[in-house]
């Protein structure tokens, strides 16, 4: 393995949020003698990873489509992933055939049968814009599969902890649609159960026809502020980590030991754009941070807020993938920054270790909208 692959091995780790390393962890869970070791129904579908990745060429989607898409990277060898590999986005017409091509998929029709089942899984994750643990574990579960939590990183404990603040967010809004004197008991919980699946049109009229949701958007906006809170949620436990991450570029960056003035004028260079394009990111999630607690709490507190909030949520589709593609951003950057620089004392990196940091942190923190070259580029 080259340097340069030591340092990008982080990008393909399932501590990121976006990427879902199957491979990896499968591996793992059969070496433990795991007893149930695997996520898909066919075996040899556990030799993936999944990438949530800017889709460069849009052709034959719709303008509304998100621009963020569920890369499968197939490494030709599951030990060792940068040994090199094919890649197929999953809304590519050649999804199956790169499937049976990498994995030998062509069988008898039970086998068939377990494609389609793993095929419809893959398409679930690919509608969501991360791979947070809780967010594919609930996605899952709300289309009837049961999904192993040994591929989720996210406790029992922690996903009732973020159920319940997401609940606790859906409670005003119904008791306004509901009438002043409802409690929490009865219609008002069952319509919060019918916010969070967000598919039952009918059970959820009254609040289609109390906040005037356009009604062929109403599901997707209830299953789109679901998200948000999410998302929310994440951004305020990761201040930590995240503040960690900013003060070690402003403070502590610097090499390890002494480097000419030209090499350490190129690591300053390279510094500079990596934080421009963090800076981007974090200040896209502050803003609509402050701007949904903004909007909630006028929602809560006066008549007019009413207005400015169901304004809000109209937009909760692009908000919800906007902050969705910031975050998993940042948490990427922070986690690979984190398995590399750990390694030393005080995270200071040598020279020329810090530069390739550095790239590797600018190309994760590429601009989505731009379209800029793939973080992870495969044959």
């Amino acid at each position: 393995m080259t340097a340069s692959d030591h340092y990008l091995r982080p990008m393909l780790d399932s501590g990121s949020s976006r990427v879902f390393n199957c491979n990896d962890r499968a591996l793992e869970l059969v070496q433990d003698s795991a007893p149930e070791p695997y996520f898909f129904k066919m075996k040899k579908m556990h030799g993936i990873v999944l990438i949530k990745e800017a889709i460069l060429d849009a052709a034959g989607r719709d303008a509304n489509d998100p621009i963020i898409g569920s890369k499968l990277y197939i490494p030709y060898n599951q030990q060792d992933v940068y040994e090199g590999g094919r890649s197929v986005f999953f809304h590519e017409k050649r999804l199956l055939e790169v499937l049976n091509e990498m994995l030998g998929l062509r069988g008898a029709s039970p086998e068939e049968q377990d494609l389609q089942h793993d095929v419809k899984m893959l398409g679930i994750l690919d509608r969501l814009p991360s791979l947070d643990g809780f967010l594919m574990r609930d996605a899952l579960e709300l289309e009837g599969i049961t999904a192993n939590d040994q591929y989720f990183e996210v406790s029992g404990d922690e996903r009732a902890i973020i159920r319940d603040f997401v609940r606790q967010k859906f409670k005003p809004l119904v008791r306004r649609a509901c009438g002043e004197g409802a409690t929490l008991s009865g219609k008002v919980t069952h319509l919060i159960d019918k916010i969070w699946e967000a598919k039952d049109k009918e059970a959820l009229a009254p609040l289609i026809r109390a906040f005037h949701f356009p009604d062929d958007e109403a599901l997707a906006i209830f299953a789109s502020w679901k998200g948000i809170n999410f998302y929310a949620f994440e951004y305020a436990r990761a201040k930590p980590q995240r503040e960690q991450f900013g003060l070690w570029i402003r403070d502590t960056w610097s090499p390890r030991s002494f480097v000419p003035k030209s090499e350490l004028d190129y690591l300053k260079q390279l510094r500079r754009e990596m934080s421009e394009r963090l800076r981007t990111h974090w200040n896209t999630i502050e803003s609509i941070a402050r701007e949904y607690e903004s909007v909630y709490d006028r929602f809560l507190s006066t008549r007019e807020g009413v207005r400015d909030f169901i304004a809000f949520l109209r937009r909760s589709r692009e908000i919800y993938w906007t902050m969705g593609d910031a975050l998993s951003k940042m948490n990427h950057a922070i986690h690979c920054w984190d398995k590399v620089s750990k390694a030393y004392d005080d995270r200071r990196l040598p020279a020329d270790k810090l530069a390739v940091l550095f790239d590797l942190l600018k190309t994760i923190l590429a601009d989505t909208k731009r379209r800029s070259e793939s973080a992870v580029v495969w044959q």
